[in-house]
């Protein structure tokens, strides 16, 4: 063989050796750049995991928060609510009781007036009806309360009995008066 044809053939092994060693340099090269772009990957992966998982567990936090903010307005304002509306029953129910017993005054000194006299039983007509009357929102105020009230009212009450004196019944209204004042005076 001659010598060019021999130079040709180790110039040709040569270019296929190389090529070939190039070739599993640059596939040793572009599997560990796959590697590391598979490595960044995850990582980018689980940092934007984690950073979801805690926008998330923000967010949940934070819409429970609201949810409790609100719940605890609702149930202010139904408390509120549902005291107003007790002090307004109550001082209809104060007011009806006063207005009986400031008619059932008169009603029994005009009947203790007019004993021994021909208008004696129509005015204890009156005083009795006057006082149905008191027992009546007496009742009201027994129903709505609180118990100091209802004990200063059934007081008052018995201020107006046929047997009471005159002069015990405006200090047992002005007592009835400031225990109903302290009852609707909201806390």
């Amino acid at each position: 063989m001659d010598e060019a044809v021999m130079t040709a053939l180790v110039a040709a092994g040569a270019a296929i050796a190389g090529g070939a060693l190039t070739g599993v340099f640059t596939l040793a090269a572009a599997k560990r750049q796959a590697r590391a772009a598979w490595a960044a990957g995850e990582r980018q992966a689980a940092a934007a995991w984690e950073a979801g998982r805690q926008q998330a567990a923000a967010a949940w936090d934070a819409g429970r928060l609201q949810a409790t903010a609100r719940l605890d307005m609702a149930r202010r304002t139904l408390t509120e609510q549902t005291l107003a509306n007790q002090r307004a029953v109550r001082r209809a129910a104060y007011v009806t009781y006063l207005s009986r017993t400031d008619s059932a005054q008169p009603a029994l000194t005009a009947w203790q007036s007019a004993i021994g006299t021909a208008d004696e039983s129509p005015r204890r007509e009156d005083d009795a009806a006057a006082m149905g009357a008191v027992g009546e929102a007496l009742n009201v105020v027994r129903l709505e309360g609180p118990d100091s009230e209802t004990a200063a009212a059934e007081t008052l009450r018995s201020s107006l009995a046929a047997t009471a004196t005159g002069a015990r019944h405006p200090v047992v209204q002005r007592a009835f008066l400031g225990a109903a004042r302290a009852a609707l005076t909201p806390v």
